[in-house]
């Protein structure tokens, strides 16, 4: 394999990003209309010109003309790891399309106006992805003026789902859920380059199937099962088996079992890495599957799923120098829950109407002050206790309630690997019924206690379909 690279397209400029689109594919022309005046005039002088590529889809050879065969593109088989993974031709494009509009990974910094006068100089800007998350193979699978988003550039990183805007939905190609139907990411906040910015939050439809929801929850309390249920722990970086089954906090009144062996909890995992478009499943990069049960009254307060930077001095915790942490939580709903149970982002604003009117409606309405006064004393918790003052931010603030077989993604890290501070969240008491859910956590790189090299230096032990920077288009 060539050796990796990420080069710019030539001729380019920044644009802001209100100049760009926020609907799902196309770059708003109108708003940029003097770079793409100069974009296409030249590409008509390079496509009519005796010096230009003029390629046509499907030619089985070449002329003396200088037409040329269109450029092979990769078509992963169906049901494959990497079905869905790269993009197709657009139907009736005859020639290249030669502009492009291109974000940073993630969607998040200005947008560069791109010109793409040959095929290799496409290539030749490193790994692009469309709004699909499919990484675009050649020109002739993009129309002029199309928003596509930088790979990862660094490695350890790895690609982002961009937000577009609140209330987006989009299928994931390739990827269904455990019923067969397609799975679709759901915009729920947009994250911008602000140090104050939301975090990256998706809601993800059809993930589960009832049977999967069910084995989870047998699993959870089964006597074959040697990290069945028992109170909850936390803070610590340690497996129950490494003497960290007694870090218990008072702020975490829930009950957990790990599910570390079974085929359904690996199916799930495998199906969280396609979701994440993580270029394979790696075992040292996930946690097990950490399962929840939240009777009434029990919650878990405000906290990050990421470690800090200096959690202990045998590993790299950093993932800015190298290091690993939880890039992702894949929260998985195994129930519903009629009050209460949601997981609360108390550093965000509540939905509005004027960002999303469908979603403020699914959200639902908050129960009246003497409901939520009566919930709380029948659930046994005190005035003014934590757990009453994150009650106020479940209904403040912005909080996704629970539905079986749906998950929620967010990211703990920013494209660049930075941690998210910002994607402080909770679990928010349960007022009526019993919650079951999981966390299925997902590292950059190797996590603790399971780098075979070097701890000090996880990213280095990173496989090479999964270590950033990469090539553009296909690269077998």
């Amino acid at each position: 394999m060539a050796a990796k690279k990420a080069v710019k397209a030539k001729k380019g400029r920044k644009i802001k990003a209100e100049e760009a689109t926020s609907q799902p594919l196309k770059a708003s022309l109108s708003s940029s209309l003097p770079g793409i005046i100069l974009a296409a005039g030249i590409a008509f002088w390079y496509r009519y010109h005796s010096n230009g590529e003029n390629v046509v889809i499907n030619s089985s050879s070449s002329s003396s003309s200088g037409v040329t065969q269109s450029p092979p593109y990769y078509n992963p088989k169906p049901g494959s790891w990497d079905d869905g993974y790269y993009s197709s031709p657009v139907p009736d494009l005859n020639i290249p399309s030669t502009y492009a509009i291109i974000y940073p990974n993630g969607g998040i910094g200005e947008p560069t106006e791109a010109i793409f006068d040959t095929e290799q100089e496409f290539l030749s800007a490193g790994r692009l992805y469309n709004d699909l998350g499919q990484i675009v193979q050649s020109r002739f699978h993009f129309e002029n003026g199309t928003a596509l988003y930088s790979g990862p550039t660094k490695p350890g990183t790895h690609f982002q789902w961009p937000a577009v805007t609140v209330g987006h939905k989009r299928p994931v190609p390739g990827v269904v859920g455990g019923t067969g139907t397609q799975i679709e990411l759901e915009t729920l906040t947009e994250p911008t380059s602000d140090p104050n910015s939301d975090p990256r939050v998706f809601y993800v439809h059809n993930f589960l199937s009832a049977e999967e929801t069910d084995e989870l929850i047998r699993f959870s309390t089964a006597d074959e099962n040697q990290y069945k249920m028992r109170p909850s722990t936390g803070g610590t970086h340690k497996a129950w088996n490494q003497g960290g089954s007694e870090a218990r906090l008072t702020t975490r009144t829930s009950e957990n079992a790990f599910d570390m062996q079974t085929k359904n909890a690996a199916n799930i995992k495998r199906r969280a890495f396609r979701l994440m478009r993580m270029g394979g499943y790696r075992e040292e990069l996930a946690d097990g599957i950490q399962i929840l049960r939240y009777e009434l009254g029990q919650a878990y307060v405000a906290h990050h799923d990421f470690f800090p930077e200096r959690q202990s001095d045998d590993h790299n915790w950093d993932p800015l120098r190298g290091g690993s942490n939880r890039l992702a939580t894949v929260f998985l709903y195994l129930s519903d829950v009629e009050y209460g149970g949601q997981t609360v982002f108390p550093l965000v604003d509540k939905l509005t109407s004027e960002k999303s009117e469908e979603l403020v409606r699914r959200l639902g309405d908050a129960p009246s002050e003497e409901m939520l006064k009566n919930f709380v004393a029948d659930a046994g918790l005190k005035t003014n206790s934590w757990e009453d003052k994150l009650i106020e931010k479940c209904y403040g603030r912005f909080a996704v309630p629970p539905r079986r077989g749906d998950a929620i993604l967010f990211y703990s890290q920013k494209p660049d690997g930075e941690m998210d501070r910002n994607s402080l969240h909770g679990a928010c008491p349960v007022l009526k019924g019993t919650k079951w859910g999981a966390n299925l956590w997902i590292w950059n790189s190797c996590r603790y206690s399971l780098c075979s090299v070097d701890p000090l230096n996880p990213v280095g032990e990173l496989p090479e379909e999964m270590s950033a920077p990469y090539e553009g288009g296909y690269v077998g």
